[in-house]
């Protein structure tokens, strides 16, 4: 049988490194921890699973609800997890609509551009609340866990993302803004 190698698949085997679990379980705790840079939907998951079980690297039981089935890490799923932890992350190509409608900014206008980016700004200041309060909760929920500073790592980054972005997004409306005073025939070019 062919091995299933996918990162979706990767990131089940860490989830489930923490504990057995459904698939419905698996959905709201990838929601409640790695949700804020990895998602996998129910129509990922349970597929992924089914693999998983095939390959010996899972094994589902029943649950305490009938039709439930709570899936485990087997020691060559561990032994899987561990392999792919030591392989560098592939580099990811990221789509950005909001920087590419500022590529093509030359055919808007400065004020339309200048809006766009001032609710993003608003956005990553709001995720930033969001995420300093995740560091909050999870320092006092978990402190002690032997998990607690690679999770704060990655709260953390994410913090640091929104932070630079708003940073970009000020120094951006004050170019848009500069080009809005100092260039009223690009307004008229535009129209």
């Amino acid at each position: 049988m062919q091995e299933t190698r996918t990162t979706s698949a990767d990131a089940l085997l860490g989830m489930l490194s923490m504990c057995p679990m459904t698939g419905y379980e698996l959905r709201q705790m990838i929601s409640g921890s790695i949700g804020n840079f990895w998602n996998e939907s129910f129509g990922q998951i349970y597929p992924t699973l089914k693999r998983l079980e095939e390959e010996g690297f899972v094994r589902g039981s029943e649950g305490e609800r009938a039709g439930s089935r709570v899936f485990s890490l087997t020691d060559t799923g561990r032994e899987r997890l561990m392999q792919w932890l030591g392989v560098m992350p592939r580099p990811q190509v990221k789509r950005n609509e909001l920087l590419l409608k500022i590529f093509f900014g030359k055919l808007s206008s400065p004020e339309t551009m200048q809006q766009q980016v001032a609710e993003w700004r608003r956005a990553w200041r709001m995720d930033l609340a969001r995420y300093q309060a995740i560091e909050r909760d999870i320092q006092r929920v978990h402190a002690g866990n032997p998990g607690l500073p690679f999770w704060l790592m990655t709260v953390r980054y994410g913090m640091a993302e929104v932070r630079a972005l708003a940073t970009w997004a000020d120094e951006t409306i004050e170019a848009l803004n500069g080009m809005r005073n100092d260039q009223p025939e690009l307004q008229e070019a535009v129209r």
